[in-house]
């Protein structure tokens, strides 16, 4: 390794311990790429300068990057309109009688509300304050409901349209199709979605008690069907975006701004006050002002990675010692699962994806494939204590302790890890879709 990489990997677990001692994550990522830059220059500070100049109106005038307000938008709106409510109690009319039925509706509900929300901290508030009063008088284990809630939030991760699978395609240094991306999340996410349910299945095997029977009001097959339209709004959304953005009729940024003009207009059309709406698009532009500074201290930071070389000699000094790819792969799994126990989602992905993802790649994964697996694990890694993010919003949200959420969460999150070693031991799993739909890049 030379002495500009050293310099990167040094650099890099400085800013690492920064951000574990409390330092906001862009401050940490800013100060280091300044200090980054000025040794490699040698405390000649042009470089420095231009990048710092230059980087942070490139970045804001991107075209590309106003995908994200708009997603951002879709999914407050979706929660506010009535969408997320109607996919739970047509879920809930379906499979509410079985044992375990609850949360199975928790499950299939943030499955089907990810076609349109595109956020997992959106499932996990909208989801808890819908279902927790009915686990809990139905005699479900408070502990399991709440890691459950947690845990299936992550699926608005895998089921597109998805804002991590879209940001990390936009960061990524390697140039992606958005929609082929996209459509590669959708077979992972029903997998995820079915073992979830499994995992409820056997805590109700292993401990007894915790999973009441199934049973109450039938519910007959015609009031089913009714149902189902329910879920019009949710399909119709997907369509428009998925479909248009895979189909090549628009990009994703484009597709964000036709999905939020559709959900707005559907917000009219439900009769929603104008201060609401007036409130989402409010939410959505402080939850953007919150991440465009860790997207900018990100871009930085991943300019003076780029300088310093630290990928390419990673991925030589992996190729030399000739590791099996899979132990690279759990080398990362843990580097994330260590982030996400400070971190954010959008923090992982900016600071790991210069580093970790042209070494990855080196050793022959698939880019869509480390898209679905990081973006992922990334979610995942929100489950993990002390801080871990989606813990902290379901418990935020229902007024509880995170501690109790955390016990309950454990055998959903080993499940969710399996998946993801599953899919990087078969990446067809991620490919078959976006294959058999003939998308670009596969």
């Amino acid at each position: 390794m030379d002495y500009k990489a050293i310099v990167g990997l040094a650099v890099f677990v400085v800013m690492m311990i920064m951000i574990f001692a409390g330092v906001p994550v862009f401050v940490s990522m800013m100060t280091c790429a300044m200090i980054g830059f000025l040794i490699l220059q040698k405390g000649d500070p042009t470089l420095m300068l231009s990048k710092f100049k230059t980087a942070p109106f490139d970045l804001a005038a991107n075209y590309n990057y106003a995908v994200l307000p708009m997603f951002m938008l879709v999914g407050s709106l979706a929660g506010e309109t009535g969408i997320a409510n109607g996919a739970f109690t047509s879920m809930r009319a379906w499979l509410g009688r079985v044992k375990g039925g609850l949360l199975y509706v928790v499950v299939a509900s943030n499955a089907v509300f990810g076609a349109c929300s595109g956020s997992s901290i959106a499932g996990n508030i909208v989801f808890g304050k819908l279902s927790m009063p009915e686990l809990e008088a139905a005699g479900y284990s408070r502990k399991y409901s709440l890691g459950c809630i947690a845990a299936s939030g992550a699926l608005s991760t895998l089921i597109p349209p998805s804002m991590a699978i879209i940001m990390y395609c936009l960061i990524s240094p390697i140039t992606m199709n958005v929609g082929t991306a996209l459509m590669a999340g959708v077979i992972p996410g029903l997998i995820t979605a079915i073992a979830l349910c499994f995992t409820v299945r056997i805590i109700g095997v292993i401990k007894p008690g915790t999973i009441p029977p199934g049973g109450g009001e039938k519910v007959p097959m015609v009031e089913k069907l009714k149902t189902l339209k329910l879920l019009v709004p949710i399909i119709f959304l997907f369509g428009l975006i998925i479909g248009g953005t895979f189909a090549g009729w628009f990009t994703a940024t484009v597709g964000g701004a036709i999905g939020a003009m559709a959900v707005c207009i559907y917000a009219l059309v439900k009769r929603m006050p104008l201060k609401d709406i007036a409130h989402c698009i409010w939410e959505a532009g402080t939850m953007e002002a919150g991440i465009f500074p860790i997207i900018i201290g990100g871009q930085l930071f991943g300019s003076f990675i780029a300088a310093t070389g630290l990928a390419s000699s990673l991925a030589n000094m992996i190729a030399s010692v000739n590791a099996p790819r899979f132990i690279i792969f759990m080398l990362v799994v843990v580097l994330y699962v260590f982030c996400g126990c400070v971190m954010d989602i959008v923090s992982i992905i900016i600071i790991t994806v210069p580093v970790v993802f042209p070494v990855l790649n080196a050793v022959g994964y698939s880019p869509y494939v480390l898209v679905i697996c990081l973006c992922f694990m990334c979610e995942i890694a929100g489950l993990t204590p002390p801080i871990g993010m989606n813990v902290f919003a379901t418990a935020n949200a229902l007024r509880v302790n995170p501690s109790e959420i955390f016990s309950g969460v454990i055998p959903y999150f080993i499940c969710e890890f399996l998946i993801v070693l599953f899919m990087a031991l078969v990446p067809d799993i991620c490919l078959i879709l976006p294959r058999a739909l003939g998308a670009a890049g596969i």
